[in-house]
């Protein structure tokens, strides 16, 4: 007898997952007939990827979600010998601690578990086809190399298909704002939309960020140069006021807060995301990751991460990034 159908558009969850698992959630979504958000987590079992866990069961209790638990063996992996059916491996450990966790504290999630095997930032960007949200932890200073130390984050965020979220080891929950960083790009309206859903969904401030730039002036000139400086403040401000304005009509009740400076994004972006619940940047191709991720000032917002950080791709292609600036652990 044929399974309930899932509702279309929604991605085919009978493909990729145990046959009776997917069943039952599909007449789940069928029942409710709503929209769930498809979330993976990726685990290891060490304090990164427990502080991901966390953070994703504390967002089903406002989001209906799907859960998807997931751990990577890599295929340098040292696995346990002997009759297969007489062990677990760790990471086979990992995942039923954090689904035993999901049921402890969120009985009402849906929730199913994947051993992957191969490269664990490529196993994890094929996973990132079938979500919403792929959400890594990062572990800043263990010197212990997990699925979600070191690089990974950077490598996932720079090619993942959907949003990417890095939380980092010590999150907390938090009451702050959503801080958004915005370009004068079209790319940037849907990180843009995403940080202004999570506000209005959190009853939170968006605080839009915006940087500028001086172009090389001549010291003689100082005149000219002041008023440069000028037309380029209110030029951006102009730019920015804008983009809000488009969220403000979507949101009407929403409370935006401006935030307009001189110097790189990633600074602005780590100054304004004090207490703040949640970063949004989006993606538009190599040189808005290595801006806003990878460049060598932003590796300061992975390494000293304020809140966490939500990447959001472009549509049109995955996004790429610099071999050089992600291959040494940072």
């Amino acid at each position: 007898m044929a399974g309930p159908k899932v509702p279309r558009g929604r991605w085919d969850l009978r493909h990729y997952m145990p046959v009776r698992a997917a069943r039952t959630m599909a007449a789940a979504i069928d029942k409710e007939d709503t929209m769930v958000e498809r979330v993976t987590v990726a685990v290891d079992g060490g304090p990164a990827s427990r502080a991901a866990l966390a953070w994703a069961i504390h967002r089903a209790r406002t989001v209906k979600l799907y859960l998807e638990i997931t751990a990577v063996v890599g295929l340098d992996a040292d696995l346990p010998g002997g009759d297969e059916s007489a062990y677990r491996t760790p990471l086979e450990d990992a995942l039923e601690e954090a689904r035993a966790a999901v049921r402890a504290e969120a009985p009402h999630v849906a929730v199913t578990t994947k051993l992957r095997h191969g490269v664990p930032h490529e196993a994890l960007i094929r996973a990132s086809l079938h979500c919403d949200l792929l959400v890594i932890g990062t572990n800043k200073t263990s010197p212990v190399a997990g699925i979600v130390h070191g690089t990974l984050p950077l490598k996932v965020a720079g090619r993942s298909e959907c949003i990417t979220v890095v939380v980092p080891f010590d999150w907390e929950p938090s009451e702050g704002a959503v801080v958004a960083g915005w370009v004068d790009d079209p790319t940037a309206e849907d990180a843009l939309d995403f940080a202004a859903d999570e506000a209005a969904r959190r009853d939170a401030t968006l605080c839009v960020v915006s940087t500028w730039t001086v172009p090389p002036l001549s010291p003689m000139d100082s005149a000219g140069s002041a008023l440069l400086v000028e037309q380029i403040i209110a030029a951006s401000t102009q730019l920015l006021s804008g983009a809000t304005q488009r969220v403000r009509l979507a949101h009407p009740s929403l409370t935006i807060a401006q935030r307009t400076q001189a110097g790189p994004a990633a600074v602005a972006i780590v100054q304004a995301a004090a207490g703040a619940a949640l970063v949004v940047v989006g993606s538009r191709g190599r040189g808005a990751i290595a801006g806003l991720l990878l460049g060598s000032v932003s590796h300061d917002l992975l390494l000293n991460m304020p809140a966490p950080v939500a990447v959001v791709p472009r549509k049109e292609e995955p996004v790429d990034v610099y071999p050089d600036l992600v291959d040494d652990d940072v």
